[in-house]
């Protein structure tokens, strides 16, 4: 990875800016840089390398959630000339909550299915076509869907042994996902 990062060192340091940029447009599903931006000074099997090289980096430093020193550390080890660091970190820094928020979308939308949204309220059954007279609480629960690309609202209404029922689900999901991150 080092010695496909050095070879920004082709690239004049306005370009080297433009095409770490670039790189981290396309991480963020933006139109990023095109090898034909970069022609005159790579080949295009340089181009791929680096252009992969830049993206490992990018999202390995993003993941850890790391501060700017940290960074500079980090990409210090890389065994590349210290100005391709520097606009490395530069690059990285000034994008870094883009490019994790990028990065957690795209963990989040492992499923054909994401919920964008949700509404919920209450309300107050009062009786029913068998009972006169019943006096139960509901939760009427909207999920805003976002369904290979089409909104989709999906409504449920839960009893409170129901609602009950689900919360405890959605502890015990969110104590796996918890677990995962360590």
């Amino acid at each position: 990875m080092a010695v496909d990062l050095q070879l920004l060192g082709k690239l004049a340091e306005g370009d080297t800016k433009k095409f770490i940029h670039g790189v981290i447009d396309s991480i963020c599903e933006k139109e990023g840089t095109r090898f034909d931006e970069c022609a005159k000074k790579l080949t295009l099997p340089e181009y791929s390398r680096l252009k992969s090289s830049v993206v490992e980096i990018v999202k390995r430093v993003s993941r850890e959630g790391m501060d700017k020193k940290k960074l500079s550390e980090t990409v210090s080890k890389l065994d590349i000339q210290q100005e391709i660091g520097l606009v490395i970190v530069e690059c990285i820094w000034v994008r870094r909550d883009e490019i994790r928020g990028q990065l957690v979308r795209d963990a989040s939308s492992l499923s054909h299915c994401n919920l964008v949204d949700y509404d919920w309220k209450t309300k107050m059954v009062l009786a029913s076509d068998k009972l006169g007279s019943m006096q139960e609480p509901l939760l009427s629960l909207d999920l805003h869907l976002n369904e290979a690309g089409e909104k989709k609202t999906e409504n449920i209404e839960l009893s409170r042994d129901e609602l009950t029922q689900l919360i405890a689900s959605l502890e015990a999901a969110n104590k796996v996902v918890l677990q995962l991150r360590t």
